[in-house]
């Protein structure tokens, strides 16, 4: 989606998305090492609230300036650098990372989007460093639909006319074969129920975190 999109979704509601961090992020944060914190597509930074402490330096980027001047407010300027752009146009910079956040953003591009932005995630995070992945899965509840529906441009990436938007959901075997490399802490797949915007409803989804070697 674009950014008018985005910021139009943002501008309809005082709160887009809930401000709880992804759970796993929680269960886990003593394994994240302080330094650098990257959170691609960070919104308004539910999932970089935690890492607002000294030790920690956040930086995020969201195409949409109105979700980032929604998140400077509740992160706080001292120790976040927020940038303004589409991720696919973001350079990461190589070992820099102790922790990159892609939470429920990759499944608006291409699936050969995504093997480039994965490359970058991959060189962007330092040893002993941590990727969280949150993305929807197969097992989400219209994904059927969609397939007999829209148009599969690339293999399980289908183009939503409806959004003007690419929709991809992964697989496990797919996340794991991008992380290879790397110590697997937690790959779990399931159906869960979502109250966090709009009106209650289901997603399939996979959440994902690696450590690199």
């Amino acid at each position: 989606m674009s950014e008018n999109v985005w910021n139009e979704r943002y501008r309809q509601q005082e709160r887009l998305w809930t401000m709880k961090t992804e759970p796993k992020i929680i269960k886990y944060l003593d394994l994240i090492e302080e330094g650098n914190i990257l959170d691609l597509g960070i919104g308004e930074g539910r999932n970089s609230l935690p890492f607002t402490i000294d030790g920690f330096k956040i930086y995020g980027t969201d195409i949409s300036e109105i979700a980032l001047e929604r998140c400077r407010e509740n992160l706080g300027s001292k120790n976040s650098v927020l940038t303004n752009c589409d991720i696919r146009d973001y350079e990461i910079e190589q070992n820099k990372f102790t922790f990159i956040i892609a939470s429920y953003i990759l499944n608006f591009f291409k699936k050969s989007e995504i093997n480039i932005i994965m490359d970058k995630i991959r060189k962007g995070v330092m040893k002993n460093g941590i990727v969280y992945v949150g993305a929807l899965s197969l097992l989400e509840p219209n994904y059927k639909e969609i397939k007999i529906k829209c148009d599969e441009v690339e293999e399980n990436t289908f183009y939503l006319e409806n959004k003007k938007s690419f929709a991809h959901f992964f697989t496990q075997e797919e996340l794991k074969e991008y992380f290879k490399d790397f110590e697997i802490i937690c790959c779990m797949e399931g159906v869960e129920y979502d109250h966090g915007h709009g009106e209650p409803h289901y997603h399939g989804i996979i959440e994902f975190m690696a450590r690199k070697k």
